[in-house]
C-alpha cells in the first residue's frame, strides 16, 4: 500500500483547488461577470483577427528570381544568365539551398534559407546580388523578378480579360483603366498582366537594301543606341547658382527617327521600315476561348487576404460598369478570399456537427439535461479564451489555427466531464451540495492538471526539430494548447458553480412538478437504455478486469503478438507521404510539342481543344477554363462549378477530359505540373535523380540505366523526358580563319545575335510614355538557315566578311532545359510504380542504386522522398521527446520511477489502432497524421492517469490493491469511456470532411487520434491495470532486494534498520 506520506502534494492541490472552489461559490456575481466579460472580449477579438488561407512561412523561407530572355538556347541561358546568377545568390548569408533552371525563356532560380534566417534581411541581399550579377547579363535582359514564396507570394486573385478582336491598341487602356486600378487598392502590392504585350516601334531592316549600301545591323544597333540619350553631364554655374548639367539627344517623333541619316546620302527610311505595332507575341494566352489578358493579383505581406480579395472583387464589379471597357469581357479568374471563407466555414460546420456529436455522446451518458448542457458549454467558453490569446498574439484565423480548435471540441470536455461526475457522485453519497462541489473539485484537480499539461507538454519538442513537421506542430500549438489550458480553468471554476447551481438544495424528498416528472421518467427510460448497453458493458469489465488480473503473464503475451502483428502487417502496407492525393477544385493539363511544331501549328491544335472543352463544358462541370501556349507546348487550368453536381474526383474528371482531347503524334498530354524541375509527386511515382556537371554525359547515363531500371519487379514503366532542343543549330565559329581575318569572335556571334532576335534600343519619349524601341530584320531575312551565309561581319581593315567564310554549322543535341541543384546539373528519371507494390518497388529501386557503380564525378542526389523521410526521422524523434516528457510529468504526480510506466505503456496500445486503421481505410500516413500521433501521445495517457490516481487514493484510505483497481475501475469506467467518445465522436466530422482548397486533407490526422483513442481506451481499462500490478510488484521487489543488500553491508540488523527507505 502506498505510504500516507506520498501525498503531500496532492493534499497541497486538494486546498489550493478547495480554496478556488469557494470562490467561485461565493462570489457568484463575480464570477457571472467574468464570464461575460469573457464572451464580449471573444466578440471583440473574433472580429478583429484577420482571416488567411495558410499561416505566413507556410511555403518555407524562401526566395524565386526569374530573369526573363526568350528565344536562346537552354545551355547559353546556363552560360549567360544561370551560371552568373547562382555565384552571386551563393554569397547571401544563411542560405540553405540554390536550384536552378534554365530554359529558352530564360533562367531562374529558387532559393532556400536556413530555419530562423530573417526573411527581410535574406530579401535585401538577394536583390542587391541580383543587381551585382545583371551587370554581367546580356545587354537585351531588361527584366528581373524576385518573388517571395511565402503567403504573400501566392495570388490573391487573378481576373481574366477576354479581349474584342476589333480592339487593335489596348495596352493603354487595359493598363490604365485595370492594371492601374487593381495596384490602387489598398494591400495590393503588384499586379501581373499575362498576355499584355506594349506596342513597340520596331525599325525592321531590309537586309538586301542595307548591304547595297554597305550598312551592317551590328554597327547600325550601336550607332543609333548612342543617338538617343539623356545623360546626368556634371554640375555648372550660373549667376551664381549651381545646377545640374543634363546632356539630351533624342528624338522627338518617328518622322525623326524615319529621317535619321546614316551616310550623307542614305536616310534609314531608306534601308528600314519604321513600324508601331506589337513586337512577336511567340505565346498566346485564352480565356473562355477568347483571346485574353490574365491580371495576376498579388497582395502586400501584412494586408489581410479577405479584404484585399473583397476589395479586388468589387473593383472587378465596378469594372463590368466601365463603358469605356465595354469592349472586353472580364470575370474572376480565381479569389483567394473566397477560398479562405470557404474553407474555413467548412472547418467550422466540422467543429458544430461535432460538438453536437460530443453533446449527444454527453447526454446519452449523463442522462440530465442541465449537466449536459453545462459541460458542453465548456466548449465555446474554452474556444472563445483561444480566440482572445490568438488575438492579442497577433496570429490570423487561418487553416492551421482553425484546425487546432476544431480538435478541441471534443477534447475540452474531457476535465469538465470528471469534475461534473466527481461532484454528482459526492453528492449522491450524501454530500450537501456545497461541500460536493468543494471536494468533487479538490480531489481530482490534481489528476485533471497533470492529464491537461501532458497533451500540452507534447508540442515543446517542436523547437528541436525542423521542417514541415515543425511548422505544423508549432502552429497548432497555440490554440491547443490555449484551448486545452482555459478548458481546465472553465472544469475548477465555472462548472462547480454551474453544478451547484442546478443541484437540489439536499438529496431530501419533495412534490415534484410536471417538468421534474417528465424528466424523471424520460430519465427512468434513458436509465433503462444505459444500463442494458453501458451499465451491462461496465459490469462485464469489471468482472473481466478480475479474471485478467489472475493471468496478467497470459494477457501480456497476447499484447505482445498484437502489437507485432501490427509492426509486420498494417505499418509495414503504410507509406509515409508527404500529402494525400486528394480532390481539389481546378486541374490543370500539360502540353508538350516536338519539335517540328511551329507556333501557328500550337495555335490550331489549342483551337481544336478549345472547341472539344466549349462542347463539354456543362458535361465536365467547369466554370471557366485558361489556356496559355507557345510553340513548345502549353497548358489548360480548369475551374470547376462547386455548386455543379459531381459525381467524381476533379483529377478523375481531369483524366476524362484529357482522353477526349484531340491527339497528335509529336504532342504529350499529361494531368498535372512536373516541368521545370520539379519532381513528379505521388506514391506511384519514384524520382531518380543523376547530378554532374556535362549534361550530355548524364543523359546517356540515364538512357543506359533505364533498361535495368524497367527489370526490376513492380515498374511499369520510365515517363519521357522533355524531347531536345528545338531546331538547335551550332555555330562554329573557325578561330583560324577568324584570326587571319582580324575578326572577333565575340562580334560574330554579336552579329548573328542581332541579325536573328534583334535588339533593343533605348526607349523613345512620347508626351510622358516610355515606348520599347527594337531593330530586327525583316522576318523573310531570318528565318532559313541559308540566310546565315548572307550576313557580313565587319574586320579590323574596314572590309567584310560573310558569315559562312568564318563557321560552320552543325545540328545540336543539347537539352531543351537544363536544372541544376547546388550548382550541379541534374538529370530526373521518373519512375512509374506500381500502386499495390509501390512501396517494395521503391526499395527494390534504392537498393540498385546502391549498387550501381557511377562513374567519377557522376552521383545520385538527394530525391523526394529522402527529404520526406528525414521529415520523418526529425518528427519520430520529437515524439519520442515528448514520451520522456511524460513520463517526467506523471513521475512527480505518482511520487514513483517504475508506476508511470504502467501509463507509459497505452502509448503502444493507441500505436496499433493507429497502423490497423490506416490498413483498413487503405490512406497512408502524411505529416498531418503523424503531427496527430504527437498529440495522440499526450491525450491517451489522461485516462491512465486518472484511473491510476484514484487507485492510489483508495489504496491510501486502507483498500488492498486488488480492491481498489476493481473499485475504481467500476467508479471512472463511464468518465473514460465518456472523455474518449466526446473526442472521437469530435473528430468524426473532420475526418469525413472534404481537403482543403489547398489540397490540406485532414483523413490522415483524424483516422490517427480516432484509431488510437479507440484502442487506447478499450485496452487501457483492461492493460493499465495489469501493468500497473506488475510494476507495483517490480517495484516492491526492488525495495525488499535494496533492502536486504543494505542490511548485508551494514553488517547488522540493526543497521539495516535504520538505513532510509528508497521509494521506486
Amino acid at each position: 500500500m502506498p505510504d500516507q506520506s506520498d501525498r503531500p502534494s496532492t493534499d497541497n492541490a486538494e486546498r489550493v483547488t478547495g480554496a478556488l472552489t469557494r470562490f467561485s461559490l461565493e462570489r457568484r456575481v463575480t464570477m457571472l461577470m467574468l464570464f461575460v466579460t469573457i464572451l464580449v472580449v471573444g466578440f471583440i477579438a473574433t472580429l478583429g483577427i484577420p482571416l488567411e488561407l495558410v499561416p505566413k512561412g507556410f511555403t518555407g523561407q524562401s526566395l524565386f528570381v526569374s530573369v526573363p530572355w526568350p528565344n536562346a538556347p537552354a545551355e547559353e541561358v546556363m552560360e549567360k544568365i544561370t551560371l552568373p546568377l547562382e555565384e552571386e545568390l551563393s554569397t547571401v548569408r544563411g542560405l540553405d539551398q540554390i536550384n536552378s533552371y534554365s530554359s529558352s525563356s530564360g533562367g531562374r532560380a529558387f532559393i532556400r534559407f536556413k530555419q530562423g534566417t530573417d526573411m527581410q534581411i535574406a530579401y535585401r541581399e538577394v536583390r542587391d546580388r541580383l543587381q551585382r550579377a545583371k551587370a554581367l547579363f546580356p545587354e537585351d535582359v531588361e527584366r528581373t523578378y524576385i518573388f517571395k514564396e511565402d503567403s504573400s507570394g501566392i495570388p490573391v486573385a487573378a481576373v481574366g480579360l477576354a479581349i474584342d478582336p476589333s480592339l487593335t491598341d489596348y495596352y493603354t487602356l487595359v493598363n490604365k483603366e485595370v492594371i492601374e486600378r487593381l495596384q490602387r487598392i489598398d494591400g495590393v502590392a503588384k499586379v501581373e498582366a499575362n498576355g499584355l504585350e506594349e506596342k513597340a516601334i520596331i525599325i525592321e531592316l531590309d537586309k538586301r537594301l542595307a548591304d547595297a549600301h554597305g550598312l551592317n545591323i551590328y554597327e547600325l544597333a550601336q550607332d543609333l543606341g548612342g543617338d538617343n540619350f539623356t545623360l546626368a553631364s556634371g554640375d555648372v554655374r550660373d549667376g551664381g547658382k549651381e545646377m545640374l548639367l543634363r546632356s539630351v539627344a533624342t528624338y522627338k517623333s518617328l518622322e525623326e527617327i524615319e529621317n535619321r541619316r546614316l551616310t550623307p546620302s542614305t536616310r534609314l527610311r531608306d534601308v528600314a521600315r519604321i513600324k508601331y505595332e506589337e513586337e512577336e507575341k511567340r505565346y498566346s494566352v485564352r480565356v473562355n476561348s477568347r483571346p485574353a489578358v490574365a491580371a495576376i493579383v498579388f497582395k502586400e505581406g501584412e494586408a489581410n487576404t479577405v479584404e484585399v480579395s473583397r476589395a479586388v472583387r468589387a473593383a472587378v464589379d465596378e469594372m463590368r460598369l466601365n463603358p469605356r471597357l465595354s469592349n472586353i469581357y472580364i470575370e474572376g479568374l480565381f479569389n483567394q478570399g473566397e477560398v479562405v471563407e470557404e474553407s474555413i466555414d467548412s472547418l467550422v460546420r466540422s467543429g458544430q456537427i461535432g460538438g453536437m456529436l460530443a453533446a449527444l455522446v454527453l447526454f446519452t451518458f449523463l442522462r440530465r439535461f442541465r449537466l449536459t448542457a453545462i459541460i458542453t458549454l465548456s466548449i465555446p467558453l474554452s474556444i472563445v479564451i483561444s480566440l482572445i490569446v490568438i488575438y492579442f498574439a497577433g496570429e490570423s484565423l487561418n487553416l492551421l489555427t482553425m484546425l487546432g480548435l476544431m480538435i478541441c471540441v471534443g477534447m475540452v470536455v474531457d476535465n469538465s466531464v470528471v469534475v461534473a461526475e466527481n461532484i454528482h457522485r459526492f453528492h449522491k453519497d450524501g454530500l450537501p451540495r456545497r461541500e460536493a462541489c468543494i471536494h468533487g473539485a479538490a480531489e481530482i484537480a490534481l489528476a485533471i492538471t497533470l492529464s491537461t499539461l501532458t497533451t500540452v507538454i507534447v508540442f515543446l519538442p517542436a523547437a528541436l526539430v525542423e521542417g514541415q513537421g515543425q511548422f505544423f506542430l508549432v502552429r497548432l500549438a497555440l490554440p491547443i494548447c490555449v484551448a486545452l489550458l482555459a478548458s481546465l480553468m472553465v472544469a475548477l471554476v465555472f462548472v462547480p458553480l454551474a453544478v451547484y447551481l442546478t443541484l437540489p438544495p439536499s438529496n431530501g424528498s419533495r412534490q415534484p412538478g410536471a417538468w421534474q416528472r417528465f424528466h424523471l421518467r424520460l430519465n427512468e427510460v434513458l436509465r433503462g437504455w444505459y444500463e442494458a448497453t453501458f451499465g451491462r458493458l461496465n459490469r462485464g469489465y469489471v468482472s473481466m478486469l478480475g479474471w485478467s488480473l489472475k493471468r496478467r503473464l497470459d494477457l501480456v503475451l497476447l499484447l505482445s503478438l498484437v502489437f507485432t502483428a501490427t509492426t509486420m502487417i498494417a505499418f509495414k502496407k503504410i507509406e509515409f507521404v508527404e500529402s494525400q492525393e486528394e480532390d481539389q477544385t481546378s486541374f490543370e493539363i500539360d502540353v508538350d510539342s516536338s519539335n517540328e511544331y511551329s507556333f501557328e501549328d500550337m495555335r490550331e491544335y489549342f483551337a481544336a481543344c478549345e472547341k472539344v472543352i466549349e462542347e463539354r463544358q456543362d458535361e465536365f462541370g467547369l466554370r471557366g477554363y485558361f489556356i496559355f501556349f507557345r510553340s513548345r507546348g502549353g497548358n489548360i487550368q480548369g475551374w470547376f462549378d462547386e455548386d455543379a453536381e459531381r459525381t467524381e474526383s476533379a483529377k478523375a474528371t481531369a483524366e476524362k477530359l484529357l482522353a477526349a482531347l484531340p491527339r497528335k503524334p509529336g504532342i504529350k498530354l499529361r494531368y498535372g505540373r512536373e516541368n521545370q524541375g520539379e519532381e513528379a509527386k505521388g506514391k506511384d511515382v519514384y524520382v531518380m535523380r543523376l547530378e554532374g556537371d556535362d549534361p550530355v554525359l548524364l543523359e546517356d547515363i540515364a538512357e543506359a540505366l533505364e533498361p535495368q531500371i524497367l527489370a526490376v519487379a513492380g515498374v511499369i514503366g520510365i515517363r519521357a523526358q522533355e524531347e531536345n532542343s528545338p531546331n538547335e543549330v551550332g555555330l562554329i565559329v573557325d578561330r583560324d580563319r577568324a584570326n587571319a581575318s582580324q575578326v572577333n569572335p565575340q562580334v560574330i556571334a554579336g552579329m548573328v545575335g542581332y541579325a536573328l532576335r534583334g535588339t533593343a534600343l533605348p526607349r523613345y519619349s512620347d508626351n510622358g510614355r516610355e515606348i520599347p524601341v527594337r531593330i530586327r530584320f525583316r522576318e523573310e531575312d531570318r528565318t532559313s538557315l541559308n540566310d546565315l551565309d548572307n550576313f557580313w561581319v565587319p574586320t579590323a581593315n574596314e572590309e567584310v566578311v560573310p558569315v559562312s567564310a568564318l563557321t560552320s554549322t552543325r545540328m545540336l543535341n543539347n537539352p531543351r532545359s537544363i536544372f541544376r541543384n547546388n550548382k550541379r546539373i541534374s538529370r530526373t528519371i521518373t519512375i512509374e510504380l506500381s500502386k499495390e507494390t509501390a512501396k517494395e518497388t521503391r526499395e527494390r529501386i534504392a537498393g540498385l542504386q546502391r549498387q550501381l557503380d557511377l562513374p567519377e564525378g557522376i552521383s545520385f542526389g538527394q530525391s523526394q522522398f529522402t527529404s520526406v523521410n528525414e521529415e520523418l526521422q526529425n518528427l519520430i524523434f520529437a515524439a519520442s521527446v515528448s514520451v520522456l516528457f511524460i513520463y517526467l510529468l506523471m513521475g512527480f504526480l505518482f511520487e514513483s520511477f517504475i508506476l508511470p510506466l504502467s501509463i507509459i505503456l497505452t502509448i503502444p496500445l493507441a500505436a496499433v489502432g493507429v497502423g490497423w486503421a490506416h490498413y483498413f481505410s487503405g490512406l497512408d500516413m502524411d505529416f498531418l497524421g503523424v503531427v496527430g500521433g504527437i498529440l495522440l501521445v499526450g491525450v491517451v495517457v489522461n485516462n491512465g492517469i486518472v484511473l491510476i490516481d484514484y487507485v492510489n487514493r483508495l489504496r491510501a484510505d486502507g483498500h488492498d490493491r486488488a480492491e481498489a483497481l476493481l473499485t475504481a475501475a467500476n467508479r471512472r469506467f463511464r468518465p473514460i469511456l465518456m472523455t474518449a467518445m466526446t473526442t472521437i465522436f469530435g473528430m468524426i466530422p473532420l475526418t469525413i470532411s472534404k481537403p482543403s482548397e489547398i489540397g490540406l486533407s485532414y483523413k490522415s490526422f483524424g483516422i490517427t487520434l480516432i484509431g488510437g483513442m479507440s484502442t487506447a481506451t478499450l485496452l487501457t481499462l483492461l492493460v493499465v491495470p495489469i501493468f500497473y500490478t506488475l510494476f507495483d510488484d517490480a517495484r516492491l521487489a526492488f525495495g525488499r532486494t535494496l533492502k536486504q543488500v543494505l542490511s548485508r553491508g551494514a553488517g547488522s540488523p540493526a543497521a539495516a534498520g535504520d538505513a532510509p527507505a528508497f521509494k521506486a
